[in-house]
């Protein structure tokens, strides 16, 4: 086998182990989307887990802090 063999061979070995591992991913990636969980709660809409955080509105100073 010469060197030029040998290059061809490698050559197709990686672009059918290029093709192969696209198709797998493809098919895991098919499915993983239809496992998809459905949401407890109806699929309400908004976070699930996280909590929206508002700070509490400032009040204004008084006026008897600004007198010097």
């Amino acid at each position: 086998m010469g060197v030029i063999d040998l290059l061809i061979t490698i050559i197709v070995v990686t672009i059918l182990v290029t093709i192969a591992l696209g198709v797998m991913t493809y098919i895991a990636y098919k499915l993983r989307l239809s496992r998809r969980p459905t949401g407890r709660d109806g699929g309400a809409s908004g976070p699930r887990f996280f909590v929206v955080h508002e700070p509490p509105t400032p009040t204004p100073p008084a006026a008897e802090d600004h007198v010097a």
